[in-house]
């Protein structure tokens, strides 16, 4: 018949036998598991002005209806600050890191304009952004252009990162307007602590 046995006082491994097949299952993989969890954000702030060549903070106030925090990873309870709309990984430790999914429209007032979009993390001296060059606007003028699946991953590498908010920035050649639908921020927990 089928044998589990726990083996050693740390509870660390777990050998699984028929008889005939031998396996060693770390018991930290689903520990780890269980540490992970997304909260999804959805914002209800609407329309919001954007001024040519300004970066301009996207606000989330997390009160749209399908904001969702069922699954919160083990040991969080918020993920983004709904008074400015920041990212908050304060509750995060050092090693960990986010995986962000951001679903907004922008609607430029001239054709071709350039966006250009950035996470503004850290504080004073020491603050610094990732930034990418999303491209040109080039379907015409008017209307609403909308990036909603690259998710963006940021770790936890210093306290600077950790203990500052994280705020989401857009830039735009020619003044225009968006709207946020929110963003979704998931965990990857680096601990693998048994105890």
């Amino acid at each position: 018949g089928d044998l589990t046995q726990s083996l050693n006082q740390y509870d660390s491994l777990t050998v699984v036998s028929d008889n005939t097949k031998w396996a060693i299952i770390p018991n930290y993989i689903e520990k780890t598991l269980e540490n992970n969890g997304f909260i999804d954000y959805n914002d209800t702030t609407g329309s919001n002005s954007i001024t040519a060549n300004t970066w301009t903070t996207i606000p989330n106030n997390g009160l749209g209806s399908f904001s969702n925090n069922t699954y919160l990873p083990t040991g969080v309870t918020e993920l983004l600050d709904v008074s400015n709309g920041s990212i908050d990984v304060s509750e995060l430790v050092l090693g960990d890191s986010i995986l962000v999914r951001n679903d907004f429209t922008v609607n430029p007032n001239t054709n071709n304009a350039l966006l250009e979009f950035r996470y503004m993390l850290g504080s004073g001296a020491n603050q610094y952004t990732l930034s990418t060059t999303v491209g040109r606007l080039d379907d015409g003028s008017g209307k609403d252009y909308r990036f909603s699946l690259t998710p963006d991953l940021i770790y936890m590498g210093d306290n600077n990162t950790k203990d500052n908010p994280i705020f989401i920035q857009i830039r735009l050649s020619s003044n225009g307007t968006f709207n946020n639908a929110g963003s979704v921020i998931q965990t990857i927990k680096r601990d693998i602590n048994i105890t």
